[in-house]
Formats: structure tokens, sequence, C-alpha cells
């Protein structure tokens, strides 16, 4: 059957119309369900699906209400989830003919869920080893700086100044960052991550140890220190950790990974750090101790000088009577007689030894001087001038010797050397022969 008279409506007229009658119908909603298709683009909004065995509905937390809740959803968590139930995406698309929640709230359905997932983290990290004692680092026994990542705001800093004030006054940078919402756990990691960042250029000290605080709190409050980001951060941070969140009840996986937890923040601060008391008592002690020691090391050497000066007297007149009858052993052993015919038999002995030098002198000198005629004799006949006395003559041009014809120029300057005299000849002309 055709029915010409039904009234005829648009699509935005429908959607305006189903969009009312949802939003008058169920208004604010809360709605339990599992978590899944979890998506966390930069915007910074959260986009997931919220299901059980039969249905499932989309949900949105926009960027605004996502800083505010108190843990980041994952997916198999189940949840309940409060907020506006519309069509598409609220005033933003209206048009769009689905449906969803916009939450402005969401918690765990119970802790058992939260219980579930913490039990399910902690068994993948410490089968990674994050939580082995071998990887645990000692804390300074003096720290002179202690870096403090916590809220700026509220009892635990104050707490922890205070005491560490009493115990052991000390250089304190503190890393403020929120300690529970969506953005505490990246924050967190960032703060750890920026102290070990810190190098000698810096303008503040690097710390020789970090303390992460903060109160009690329900396990979502305390839930962005069981967030794998923080727990890795701490397990690569090379300065030494101490954890203490919560009360002394409370139990984070940030515990297990630091290198110390405490159960409170009052008690990192004393954890941390010596008493001062006890440091002034122990000084105190030795310096007690040492003035002892000097006092008995002096009284030891003034009882010796003592008994040396006693003795000094009885030891110096044996010395000297030592010394005096070894001056008379050696007086006695002494015979003027035989060192007289020692030294007569020297003088023989010398003057012998005078005589046979004087002679091997002589005989030295008598081989060398014939030594030197016959090369003198032999150097003369070798000489050109035993030539010269044959008869023979010596030419020379510009001191050089005429050896062949090329050494001759025409009217050269002609130095004649003979026997008898040195002629000096002008070249006229060159026959050959």
């Amino acid at each position: 059957m055709v029915r010409e008279n039904i009234q005829e409506y648009s699509v935005s007229e429908i959607s305006d119309s189903i969009k009312g009658t949802l939003e008058n119908s169920f208004g604010y909603v809360k709605v339990r369900g599992e978590v899944s298709g979890l998506s966390k683009p930069a915007s910074g909004h959260i986009y997931l699906n919220l299901k059980d065995d039969k249905a499932v509905i989309k949900a949105i937390i926009w960027r605004s209400a996502a800083a505010r809740i108190s843990f980041v959803p994952e997916d198999g968590l189940e949840v309940i989830c409060s907020g506006k139930l519309t069509t598409g995406y609220s005033d933003r698309y209206p048009g769009r003919s689905d449906y969803s929640i916009i939450v402005d709230s969401i918690t765990p359905a119970g802790e058992g869920a939260l219980m579930a997932l913490l039990e399910q983290r902690k068994k993948k990290l410490v089968a990674e080893g994050l939580f082995d004692e071998q990887n645990k680092k000692s804390l300074p026994k003096y720290p002179e700086t202690i870096g403090i990542v916590t809220s700026p705001t509220g009892a635990v800093i104050k707490d922890i100044l205070h005491r560490l004030n009493e115990r052991f006054p000390c250089n304190v940078i503190l890393w403020p960052v929120p300690v529970q919402g969506q953005d505490a756990a990246q924050l967190i990691s960032d703060a750890v991550d920026g102290f070990n960042n810190l190098s000698s250029k810096d303008e503040v000290n690097i710390p020789d140890l970090i303390i992460i605080a903060r109160g009690g709190g329900s396990i979502e409050d305390l839930w962005p220190f069981n967030e794998e980001i923080v727990i890795r951060s701490v397990f690569k941070s090379n300065i030494p950790i101490v954890s203490a969140i919560g009360h002394e009840t409370d139990t984070t996986l940030i515990d297990f990974v630091s290198d110390l937890r405490a159960p409170t923040p009052t008690a990192a601060a004393e954890i941390s750090t010596p008493d001062k008391e006890e440091l002034l008592r122990d000084i105190s002690e030795k310096n007690n101790r040492l003035n002892y020691s000097i006092n008995l090391y002096l009284d030891n050497l003034k009882d010796n000088f003592i008994s040396i000066k006693d003795k000094l007297p009885v030891s110096l007149k044996l010395f000297l009577n030592n010394l005096t009858s070894h001056f008379q052993n050696i007086s006695q052993s002494l015979n003027f007689r035989v060192i007289g015919e020692q030294l007569k038999s020297s003088k023989v002995k010398l003057i012998s030894l005078e005589e046979s030098l004087l002679k091997a002198k002589n005989i030295l000198v008598e081989r060398l001087q014939k030594e030197l005629d016959n090369k003198s004799t032999l150097l003369e006949s070798l000489s050109y001038k035993s030539v010269l006395k044959r008869g023979y003559s010596v030419t020379r041009s510009s001191n050089k010797i005429i050896k062949s014809k090329k050494d001759l120029k025409d009217e050269s300057e002609l130095i004649i050397e003979t026997n008898f005299a040195t002629l000096k000849a002008k070249l006229r002309e060159i026959n050959d022969k």
C-alpha cells in the first residue's frame, strides 16, 4: 500500500530529531564495557570502543578531559565510562548518523581489573630483567646534590625538604611534575631523562641521586608509576633512584625497578642522607682519639729524649776511650826503621826505572830519525825536481801545467821552470810533429 500522505523530512531534520531523542532519553550515562581499538593520536584526544559480548559503542575522550583522567586505559581492560550519549561527535560533527559516548571520566571496573593488568605488566618486565638485583646501583654515602621529582605543591616536597635540612643539608633540585593524570607518566619519564642528560656545562649541578615521590592514593591515582614509560626511564638511569610512592602498604612497579624503595617520602630523605648529628658525634670521637694518640706519641718521644740525655755522658766517654785505644794500637804498630828501609828500596827502584825510561827514549828517537831520513830520500827521488836536474823543464800557462796541445792558446803567456831558473815566454807559433 502506498502511503502518500507520510510526512517528508530532510536528512538534517531526521539527524537532528534522532540526536534530540537520544540525548533527551539518556542524557548523562555510565557505560561499562571492555576497551578495544584504543587510539591516541598526536592531537591529544583518545578514541576507543566499549564492547561486551553482544554490542560495541564508540567512545571519545577529548583532550581537555584526557588531561584530567587518573590513568590511560589499555585494550582488554574493563572500565566504566561516564559521559554524554550523542550522535556523531557531539557539536563537532552533529550530522553523523552513528552514535557515541563523549567521555569526561573513566575508571576501571573495580580494582580487580587494574590488578590483573598490573600483574600482567609486572610479569612482562620481570621476564625482561628490569627488576634484577644485579642492576641496582648503590646510593652515594654523602650526596652533594639531590634531584627530586614530585609535585611542587603539597606536603610531600615540604616533608622531604624539612627532613633533609634536619639530617644533612645539601643542594636540592626540584623537577616539578604532576603525579597523577594522563600526562603524569610522560612528564615523570621526561624528568628522569632530563636529570640524566645534564652535563658539566649546564648551570645546575648533576644530582648524585634522584628521589621520585608522591603521597598516598588509590590504585588509579598511583597508576602513572606503573606505566612502562616511567619504569624504563628509571631502569636506564645512570643516577641512583629512590622511589617513595604512597604509603608503606602501597606498591607500584617503580618500586621494583628503582635502586631502593622507601616506605614514605620522609623515609626517602632519611635513606638518602647520613645523619649530621651522628656525623658530628663520630667526628668528635675521632678528634678525641687523634688528640690522645698525638699526646701519647709526644710523651713517648719525651721519655726517649730523657733516657738518651741520661745515657749521653757515659756513652760519649766510652766512645772517646775506644777512639784513644784504637789510636794507641795504630801508633804502636808503626816502625820507623822498617818505613825507612821501605823508602830506600822504593828510591832504588825509582832510579832504575828512570834510567830504563831514558834508554828506551833514546832508542825510539834514533829509530824514528832513521825512518824519517829514508822517507825524505825516497820523496826527493820521486819529486819532479830531480827530473829537472837531468835537463828537463815544466811549462805552465796560468799556473796550469801544459800536458797537450789543447792546453795552448795563441799569444799565451808561458812560464818555463828549469833546474837553473824560471823563464817567462810568449807563444808565437805551434808546429805539429
